[in-house]
């Protein structure tokens, strides 16, 4: 089968025959290009080659070199190509600097409810020509695995993290509290000790990632803890301990402090935190707009830590 030669048709051919045309002549082209007067006529000689048809009528003497029917046919194509491909520099540009592109994000409930809203309203400010785009799981070893396997740039994780290629930043410690019955005689307590909290009927998460954060706090005592319900809505969770179906230990991130159904008991000792972090993957360093989007939830997450030692 003949080879087809308009593959070999490289942009730089372009852009001699359009330097040619806009700067009336070879000489003024290479001047323009930097390049020799040779060079722009051996541009201009492989084009024709490659399209088997002269571009240039050359009447030679002082006379101008004037575009041949086939010629000026690729000169269009030549300036659309050559905009097209400028277009593409600019994007990428954009994307490179931070200034448009996206940041795809993953989010447990409690931090889409409590830190995103300022998050997102802060980063628009900052970036407005970058989307970002969310994934929610209740599970937040499933958003590690999207992150493994390319689907989103960064994603919110606790302690401990599985094992796994990953940079990760500290954003927050979230206390765990009692949340109880407000009319409940543990309401009233000043606090209360994780012993007394295991002999309570409790309701616990259903996904074994966010319960096992409520199971380590209880791994020293020699009895398991009382779980008569599990849910993984936090609004469940509340509702069903402001109707007395039973108490919860939970992170304070994920509860409405404002229900009047329910209280918060501190808890003495006090149990390890959960541990919030912004996780990516090792092996893929965070462009502008990625990193810049760490550092708001960095700042939002250390106003709300502020906030809570306030209160």
């Amino acid at each position: 089968m003949p080879i087809d030669p308009w593959p070999g048709l490289e942009v730089r051919h372009l852009v001699a025959l359009v330097a040619v045309v806009d700067h009336g002549g070879i000489s003024r082209a290479a001047d323009h290009l930097g390049y020799t007067q040779s060079a722009v006529s051996q541009q201009v000689a492989a084009l024709e080659r490659l399209v088997g048809a002269p571009v240039f009528e050359r009447p030679g003497g002082p006379r101008p070199l004037r575009l041949t029917e086939v010629g000026a046919v690729l000169l269009d194509h030549a300036r659309t190509a050559l905009g097209q491909l400028r277009a593409a520099e600019a994007d990428i540009r954009a994307v490179v600097s931070g200034e448009q592109g996206r940041v795809r994000v993953g989010t447990v409930q409690s931090v889409g409810t409590k830190v995103l809203p300022d998050v997102l309203r802060r980063f628009q400010e900052l970036r407005p020509g970058v989307a970002v785009e969310l994934e929610e799981s209740h599970d937040p070893a499933v958003l590690l695995s999207r992150v493994i396997e390319g689907e989103l740039d960064l994603t919110f994780a606790e302690e401990p993290l599985p094992v796994g290629p990953w940079t990760t930043r500290h954003v927050l410690d979230d206390p765990f509290v009692l949340m109880a019955p407000a009319d409940s005689p543990e309401a009233a307590l000043g606090s209360i000790t994780v012993e007394e909290i295991a002999a309570l009927p409790l309701i616990g998460y259903r996904n074994p990632s966010c319960l096992s954060l409520t199971i380590g706090i209880f791994d020293r005592m020699s009895e398991s803890p009382n779980f008569v319900f599990h849910s993984d809505d936090n609004g469940t969770i509340q509702g069903c301990v402001g109707a007395h179906v039973g108490y919860a230990l939970v992170p304070m991130l994920t509860t409405d402090p404002d229900d009047p159904a329910v209280a918060f008991v501190p808890i003495e000792p006090t149990p390890p935190p959960r541990r919030i972090h912004v996780a990516w993957h090792a092996d893929r360093k965070p462009g502008p707009a990625q990193q810049e989007f760490v550092d708001v939830v960095a700042e939002v997450c250390a106003g709300l830590a502020g906030a809570g030692e306030a209160a």
